[in-house]
């Protein structure tokens, strides 16, 4: 009681189930949660601070502090404020290793700013500006992506795009594909 840090273990039934979803060794899990326990101070949670630091060291791209607000929002899967360390650790790998389309389901949740579930054009633009600015493109560029994302993904032209919409145009258009891609930005 009174102690504000909330001590966690990794049980053995955490590691089984983390063993499967992630395709990592038991050892390699129990290797991520000491690095995850030490960076969040002791817990099994990170605030978005230590997520800033923890998610731009293990990139090793300071330029990402821009965007990972939006990062660790689509991480947080529980909305809870927090990103644990199931959440992070499912997150990271299906972002660093997982399938195009794995990768957009997560982009997706990092354009939808507003969490309404579809991508506004001021949505699409900011996080656009965001990663032309990390990867060292002129703000027009993003102006101009965004323009091209918001006509050729929007299937049903209602002027926002659903995560079908967002998902399939990346998948369909390498280019653009690569330029929404917040996870492999260098």
């Amino acid at each position: 009681m009174g102690n504000t840090q909330e001590k966690y273990s990794l049980t053995t039934k955490d590691v089984q189930v983390l063993v499967q979803l992630s395709g990592k060794t038991e050892s390699e899990i129990r290797q991520w949660y000491d690095e995850f326990h030490k960076e969040s101070n002791g817990t099994d949670r990170m605030n978005k601070r230590q997520f800033q630091i923890y998610y731009t060291k293990l990139k090793k791209n300071p330029k990402l502090e821009q965007i990972t607000d939006h990062i660790f929002r689509a991480f947080d899967k529980d909305h809870s404020g927090t990103v644990d360390f199931s959440e992070f650790l499912i997150a990271y790998i299906v972002t660093s290793t997982g399938t195009n389309r794995q990768k957009f389901e997560y982009a997706f949740e990092v354009f939808d700013v507003n969490e309404n579930d579809k991508i506004e054009k001021k949505e699409a633009e900011k996080i656009l500006n965001l990663i032309c600015r990390i990867i060292g493109l002129p703000e027009e560029d993003a102006r101009t992506y965004t323009e091209t994302v918001m006509l050729t993904f929007d299937a049903n032209q209602d002027k926002v795009l659903s995560k079908e919409e967002f998902i399939d145009g990346c998948l369909h258009d390498s280019s653009l594909g690569r330029i929404a891609n917040p996870f492999e930005l260098y």
